[in-house]
């Protein structure tokens, strides 16, 4: 699911970039592509692009944040299953301390 997400924040960042660098200057100026007052999407581009542009801005907010908190999570779990490794290997360590479970009696002789 974090993969899917990250391509998809990935394609958006894109995306977001082109529709940015496509819309002409605050001076009502030329853009990226230097049409002066010409448009190529017509005579209502301002409000279409600044609309879509609002609506990318949104979903690159929104899914930074499910991918931050998902990726914090999964940092969490990965720590609490780092602790339960290391009890066990201190439990294990202590066991072979005390003789027990180093395979002293396991009811076979070896000896001939």
């Amino acid at each position: 699911m974090i993969l899917a997400l990250t391509v998809f924040f990935f394609l958006v960042s894109v995306l977001l970039m082109v529709v940015v660098l496509i819309q002409p200057g605050s001076s009502g100026g030329m853009g990226i592509f230097g049409g002066g007052s010409q448009s190529a999407f017509g005579t209502k581009t301002g409000n279409v692009m600044t609309k879509f542009t609002t609506v990318l801005a949104a979903l690159f907010l929104l899914v930074s944040f499910i991918l931050g908190y998902l990726n914090a999570r999964q940092g969490r779990i990965e720590a609490e299953e780092l602790l339960d490794v290391k009890e066990t290997v201190e439990q294990l360590s202590e066991e072979g301390q005390t003789g027990r479970g180093t395979g002293e009696d396991i009811g076979i002789d070896i000896s001939e």
